[in-house]
């Protein structure tokens, strides 16, 4: 798989710009990292160029589970896609939100489903891939909606739009709910991205309690051409860690 690391995650001694660079000595030729407000994205764009790393991905909105929130995602994923203009990323992450109370599960995905119906069209335009991230709510984020890839293939299923698709988070979902290549197998037509870290305590993958390589390897398998996000904290410096990763699920 294509491997892109989260330039949040790793050199986080470095300004964010100079993570680029540090990322690109380490062997990589693609980074992802959140929010796109705080960047100075002109300088992002100009070192990934130089430095030959394209950026795979950054957040975009959220909330879409209170309908009430839908013209703030819009205004803010057209601020999001001029950001992923400037860097030419071409996919934005959207985010469900928290439970709201009193609300039934049938109307966080009836809300859901037509927040990003109203999305679509506006990604469409723009020629930008949507993911909605599958997110843990037991230990790192406790509330969240889309939990499960139940819960992601009901919103995603019901939408039914190529440009939206899902965020199938490997951590979070190995938390969630185990079993994750056959719900990777079944949901492989709806997922646009991966992201990956070490079960417990988000840290290194290798010495997590998940078999990464293996996963990656049914993943190929399936067909999936896109990228894996590295979004672990590592407990090593990050050039060791990032080279180490590489290097057991390449050779594995």
């Amino acid at each position: 798989m294509k491997l892109s690391p989260c330039l949040e995650m790793f050199f986080r001694e470095l300004p964010f710009v100079d993570r680029i660079a540090a990322v690109a000595d380490a062997g990589y030729d693609a980074g992802e990292f959140w929010g796109h407000g705080n960047k100075d994205l002109p300088a992002v764009a100009k070192a990934a160029e130089q430095h030959g790393i394209t950026i795979t991905s950054l957040t975009a909105c959220g909330n879409l589970v209170n309908a009430a929130e839908h013209e703030k995602a819009i205004a803010d994923l057209k601020a999001a896609i001029e950001a992923a203009r400037v860097v030419n990323c071409q996919r934005l992450i959207v985010l469900s939100g928290n439970v709201i109370p009193g609300l039934t599960e049938c109307g966080h995905v009836k809300n859901c489903i037509e927040g990003l119906k109203r999305l679509a069209p506006i990604a469409e335009e723009a020629g930008v891939t949507l993911v909605l991230e599958l997110l843990n709510s037991a230990v790192n984020h406790w509330g969240y909606f889309m939990d499960t890839s139940e819960k992601m293939a009901a919103i995603l299923r019901g939408v039914d739009h190529p440009r939206i698709k899902g965020l199938y988070d490997i951590y979070h979902a190995g938390i969630m709910e185990g079993n994750v290549i056959e719900k990777i197998r079944v949901n492989i037509d709806i997922i646009g991205h991966f992201h990956s870290a070490g079960i417990p305590g988000r840290h290194e993958m290798k010495d997590g309690e998940q078999n990464y390589p293996f996963i990656c390897r049914q993943i190929d398998a399936l067909g999936f051409d896109g990228w894996l996000g590295l979004e672990y904290s590592p407990l090593k410096p990050s050039k060791e860690s990032l080279i180490e990763t590489r290097t057991w699920l390449e050779q594995a």
